[in-house]
């Protein structure tokens, strides 16, 4: 298990590499930016270092690659709950095993999940749909190879039957491309906001 220290000033979370590529990790990470992002997080210090900490190892995994990692931490401490960083890595897609998600269901305290989008975009209809349904995810996080930080808490199940019912509204007419619009539309749903926290931190 990594040792999640406070990380020294002049250490940067993603190592830069000579070989850039599209799926890159922007310098923007090490910046003091980013990290105010994970600060801004209605979570305790403790939690949002640990996720600091974890999007750091995510990003280092999947720097200039399209895999995509996930990580779940303890709500309450922080500790590290599970993790898929130790297999093969999904493209476009990520999630835990049924073992790894046994430990996530066992920790009493809920976890908040910290995963990677290497292009950079929103929360997906995936991405929301599991942040409301299960009531043991306390929140979300999206770290995208760019930079950007998106956090996605949510208080009601009624997000998720929302959620179904534009995706089953939008099907026919747009088949494949139905959950990015699905999603889309709650991302711009400001009357959400008492039954969700939605918000892109960088």
């Amino acid at each position: 298990m990594i040792n999640m220290r406070e990380m020294r000033q002049n250490e940067p979370l993603v190592p830069m590499s000579r070989t850039v590529n599209s799926l890159s990790v922007s310098s923007v990470v090490n910046t003091k930016a980013f990290r105010d992002a994970f600060e801004e997080m209605p979570l305790s210090r403790q939690v949002s270092n640990s996720l600091y900490g974890q999007a750091g190892r995510i990003l280092r995994a999947a720097n200039g690659t399209e895999f995509e990692y996930m990580v779940a931490v303890d709500a309450r401490t922080g500790a590290l709950v599970a993790d898929n960083l130790g297999r093969l890595p999904g493209r476009k897609r990520t999630g835990f095993s049924p073992s790894e998600m046994g430990k996530i269901k066992k920790c009493r305290a809920g976890v908040v999940t910290v995963h990677n989008h290497p292009g950079g975009f929103p929360p997906s209809y995936r991405d929301l749909f599991t942040a409301s349904s299960y009531s043991f995810v306390k929140g979300s996080v999206v770290v995208g190879h760019d930079g950007s930080v998106w956090f996605i808490a949510v208080e009601s199940e009624v997000v998720v039957d929302m959620l179904a019912e534009r995706y089953n509204s939008l099907k026919e007419t747009y088949a494949d491309f139905a959950e990015i619009k699905a999603a889309e539309w709650l991302i711009e749903q400001n009357k959400l906001h008492r039954l969700f926290e939605f918000r892109r931190l960088r």
